[in-house]
C-alpha cells in the first residue's frame, strides 16, 4: 500500500506507519514523504488547522496520483469555551477520491504558556522554543505541557486513527451502511 504523506516529519511518518499498520492489520506500507504546502502559519489557529491538513493531503494528490492514500496532518491551537487547546487533524484522500477527516482530542496549553507568548509578543512555535531551551526540555509540545507523560504522537496518532476508520468496511461498522 502507497501512502503519500504531506510532510517530511520524522515523527509524522513514524505515525503514519505505526497507524495504517495497526488498521491494515500490518500489511506492507510504502511511506513517501512529500514536502507538502500547507498554507497556513507555522502555528495555525482555529479553522487553520484543518485547512493546513487539507491543504497538505491535496498537495499530495495533485502530485502524486498514484497513491492509494494521500495524508495531510496539522497540529494547531484551538480556542474553545474560552480555553486554549492543541489538537491535530488528519486529511486523507484514498485513491478513489473519497475524502476522510479525524481531529484528536484537545491539550489545554498552560496558562503559563500563553502569557509568555503575549510577554514575548510570539506565535505559540516561536515562544515554545524559547521555552523549551530555557528549561532544557526537547521539541513536543505536550511533553513539555506534561512533564513527558503524554506526547504529541498521541495527538497525531488519535487524529489519524479518527480518520483512518472511516476507509473500512467493516460488516458492523455504520460507516458501511
Amino acid at each position: 500500500m502507497k501512502i503519500v504523506l504531506g510532510s517530511k516529519s520524522k515523527r509524522k511518518i513514524d505515525v503514519v506507519e505505526k497507524v495504517f499498520k495497526q488498521i491494515f492489520n500490518n500489511e506492507e506500507v510504502k511511506i513517501v514523504a512529500h514536502n507538502a504546502a500547507s498554507g497556513v502559519p507555522e502555528t495555525p489557529y482555529n479553522k487553520e488547522t484543518f485547512d493546513g491538513a487539507r491543504n497538505r493531503a491535496l498537495d499530495c494528490q495533485r502530485n502524486n496520483k498514484n497513491a492509494d492514500f494521500c495524508v495531510g496532518l496539522e497540529s494547531g491551537l484551538v480556542e474553545r469555551y474560552g480555553q486554549v487547546f492543541e489538537e491535530a487533524w488528519s486529511y486523507i484522500i484514498a485513491k478513489n477520491g473519497k475524502e476522510y477527516i479525524g481531529y484528536s482530542s484537545g491539550l489545554t496549553v498552560p496558562e503559563y504558556i500563553l502569557k509568555k507568548m503575549k510577554e514575548l509578543n510570539m506565535e505559540h512555535c516561536d515562544a515554545m522554543t524559547v521555552i523549551e531551551e530555557e528549561y532544557g526540555l526537547s521539541n513536543d509540545t505536550w511533553g513539555s505541557y506534561s512533564g513527558g507523560i503524554i506526547l504529541r504522537e498521541i495527538s497525531l496518532e488519535e487524529s489519524l486513527r479518527n480518520a483512518l476508520i472511516q476507509t473500512l468496511s467493516y460488516e458492523k461498522s455504520f460507516y458501511n451502511l
